[in-house]
Order: C-alpha cells, then sequence, then structure tokens
C-alpha cells in the first residue's frame, strides 16, 4: 500500500494571520480574525468540485457540530478552481443541499487563499486565540493529529470541562485513499491523444486503441480550453476513455442542457456492480446518467484490481467534461503499464 505522504507544517507561532477579506458570506455575517481574538478558529480552504475537499466536508461538520460550544470557531473559505463555482448562488445551493450549517466566506479571486499561502485544497489551519497561525495542514494528513492540536489550544483557552471522544479516529482511512486526478483543460496536459491539444479550437481525435494510466483520451470532435474539454460532435459519435486498474472513478461534468452520458467498459455494458451509484439502466440496458449542471458523478465502480478502458460517451454536443477523479484504498501506481482495447 502506497504510504501517506504528510504535508504539513508547524508554523511559528508568532506568525499573524491575515484578516478574511472575501466576497460573500454563506451562514453568517461577515467575520474577522480581529473580533474573534481570544477564541480559537480553524478556516477551512475547501471548493466543492474537489474530490478531497467532500471528502473531509463531513468531518469539518462533525467537528463544528461538537466544538463550536466549546469555544472553536470554524469558517470555510471556498475557494473555486472552475468559473461555476464562483457563482454564489451555486454555493449557496451546494452548502443547503449537503447541510452545511457553519460559516463560509467565496474567495473567488483566492485572496484569502493568497495571503495564506494556500495553493492545495483542502487545507485547514488552525489559529491560536491570541491570533497566530498554530498550524497548518493539507493533502494527506493525520486528521487526528489535528483534532488534538484543537482540544489542547481549548484548554490552553480555559476550557477545563470534559473534552469530546476524538471524532477523526474513524475518518483516518478515508485519507488512506490514493486518489489521482486528471484535469482535462489544455493547461494541464493530460490528454494522452497524440494529436496534442489544440487550445481554444475544435479539433478531431482518433482513438488510440492502447492508453497508458495517468491520461485520458478522446475520440470524435472536442474543443479543449484552460480547465475543461468540450464536446462538439454528433450525439454518440464522440467519447473519452480514462482507464482504471482498481480505481473507481468520479468524473467533473456539466451540460449546456440536459444531456445523458452514457458509460461502457472494455467495449461492453457494464456490470450492475460496475456502475456508479449515479449511474442508472436506461431501457434499452444502458448504463446512463442524466447531465446539466457542472458536479462530481459517481460513474464507475472497481470491483477488482482488473484493468478497464472506461468510455464516457455524451448523448449530445454541448457536454463538458472538468475532471476525472481516480481514487481505491490500496492503489499501487504502475503509470507505465499500457492498456490495449482489442
Amino acid at each position: 500500500m502506497k504510504s501517506l505522504k504528510h504535508a504539513y507544517q508547524q508554523v511559528q507561532q508568532t506568525t499573524k494571520a491575515p484578516e478574511l477579506y472575501g466576497d460573500y458570506w454563506f451562514n453568517s455575517a461577515p467575520l474577522s480574525i480581529a473580533a474573534a481574538h481570544g477564541q480559537n478558529v480553524l478556516l477551512f480552504f475547501w471548493n466543492y468540485s474537489s474530490p478531497a475537499s467532500l471528502r473531509l466536508l463531513p468531518l469539518m461538520k462533525e467537528w463544528w457540530s461538537t466544538y463550536t460550544e466549546l469555544g472553536l470557531l470554524c469558517i470555510g473559505i471556498h475557494s473555486p478552481e472552475f468559473s461555476f463555482a464562483a457563482n454564489p448562488k451555486k454555493v449557496e445551493e451546494f452548502l443547503k443541499k449537503h447541510s452545511v450549517e457553519f460559516p463560509n466566506v467565496s474567495d473567488n479571486d483566492r485572496l484569502i487563499a493568497g495571503a495564506y499561502r494556500v495553493s492545495q485544497f483542502p487545507t485547514l489551519v488552525l489559529i491560536s486565540g491570541n491570533g497566530n497561525i498554530y498550524d497548518v495542514v493539507s493533502e494527506s494528513f493525520s486528521v487526528s493529529r489535528l483534532e488534538r492540536s484543537i482540544q489542547y489550544l481549548l484548554r490552553q483557552s480555559g476550557f477545563f470541562g470534559e473534552l469530546p471522544m476524538l471524532q477523526s479516529i474513524e475518518s483516518e482511512r478515508s485519507w488512506e485513499e490514493s486518489a489521482i486526478e486528471l484535469s482535462t483543460g489544455y493547461i494541464h496536459g493530460s490528454l494522452g491523444n497524440t494529436e496534442g491539444y489544440s487550445p481554444e479550437l475544435a479539433a478531431e481525435y482518433r482513438d488510440p486503441g492502447i492508453y497508458v494510466e495517468g491520461k485520458f483520451y478522446a475520440h470524435g470532435i472536442w474543443r479543449a480550453d484552460r480547465n475543461a474539454i468540450h464536446y462538439e460532435g454528433e450525439p454518440n459519435e464522440g467519447y473519452l476513455i480514462c482507464t482504471s486498474a482498481g480505481e473507481n472513478i468520479d468524473v467533473l461534468v456539466g451540460s449546456n442542457e440536459k444531456n445523458s452520458l452514457r458509460m461502457r467498459t472494455d467495449e461492453a455494458q457494464l456490470h450492475v456492480e460496475q456502475m456508479g451509484q449515479d449511474v442508472k439502466l436506461d431501457a434499452k440496458g444502458n448504463s446512463v446518467v442524466s447531465v446539466w449542471e457542472p458536479q462530481f458523478f459517481s460513474l464507475f465502480h472497481a470491483t477488482s484490481k482488473e484493468h478497464h478502458a472506461v468510455k464516457f460517451i455524451p448523448g449530445n454536443a454541448g457536454m463538458t467534461f472538468y475532471k476525472f477523479s481516480l481514487f481505491t484504498s490500496h492503489h499501487e501506481q504502475d503509470v507505465d503499464h499500457p492498456i490495449h482495447n482489442n
């Protein structure tokens, strides 16, 4: 099993926490670090198009529910990766849909993230009652270690009651997942076709029939912009291929109108046990999902460590793919192992 990469740094307690100058506030009137003097603060830098952020979000909700009354102020800093996620109405809809009740502020230009030197999402910043940064953790990390730091600061701030059991112990295994994210835009370079990208121009691609892990492949007419790739071909003729070597596949995808996305694996219909939780069977036995506004869909569930080529077929033009997220609890990378589509 791939070992965890600890990506945290203990920050000197003399480092003052920058203020929170954001765009829109949700679930609260505007808050400030200065006004929170004497109270410990946990900042959650995230965005709703980040799979890792979404995996951590339930734990953040638990911490907010558990520690607010004990003196911890939890604030989400929503720093969008894609333009659609900068729309405050969409953020508000997401927060309501997922019952996120702790305060959040939108950081559309990532000014707050820049002030805190945050470049990876999610990142958690723990601020002590004197307004100094106490700890910063990101990527794969020991969430139970961070919760112990929270409890330590609460004690330092004068809380003498009984502290709860660590909420994060059961969450550790979620951070043992090895995740691979393949962003589709031309600034990311994850396209595996020999034709390469034609930035901002529609181009015709051919399925090479041989695939390498860590890349996605296109067939048909597609147009790539900086952060996404758009289908501009005829109905049901084009597709993208992403390979799985035992990973589950979630896809961030949207459409300019209601559209259908069909899945196949190794030129066959998905078995029921391979269908992600968002996939349904249509009247013809096809594995499909209805797509409109951009969101992550659970589309392929790996049932073994066998290699598969999973094909994603838009029903009509206008579908946009932003990112593939491949994850498993016991993944070993083997990027040089090719997959042949026979």
